[in-house]
């Protein structure tokens, strides 16, 4: 139990890699799957996003400080993509859920500066 925590709170960078895709799939499975019918709920889901996105980030940049810019712009870049193609798909393109995202983002890598010192 003590290695699968600490595997999640200090990855290496395979397992950094797994758990980033893994994360990817989730969050495009979760916001790209076409509803027969839109949900008129917008608003509700921010807190949502912004754990997704910072538990995205998360993984590679505590593994290496190198991956940090590389991971902020795929991440901005696939949160801005995700509300783009949403109304296309019966959902609801926000910009407040994409600056939920943004705001996961900067604490996913706050959290991931702090542990990689740990690290070190």
């Amino acid at each position: 139990m003590l290695m699968l925590i600490r595997s999640l709170f200090f990855p290496s960078h395979k397992t950094a890699i797994i758990l980033t895709i893994t994360f990817v799939v989730i969050i495009c499975f979760g916001t790209l799957t076409p509803l027969h019918q839109k949900i008129d709920v917008p608003g509700t889901d921010k807190w949502h996003h912004f754990v997704a996105f910072a538990a995205l980030v998360y993984p590679l940049a505590s593994a290496s400080k190198r991956y940090w810019l590389k991971i902020i712009i795929f991440s901005l870049l696939l949160g801005a993509s995700i509300e783009i193609i949403q109304p296309y798909l019966n959902r609801f393109g926000e910009i407040k859920d994409f600056i939920a995202d943004a705001i996961g983002v900067s604490v996913g890598i706050l959290l991931a500066a702090i542990t990689h010192k740990f690290r070190l």
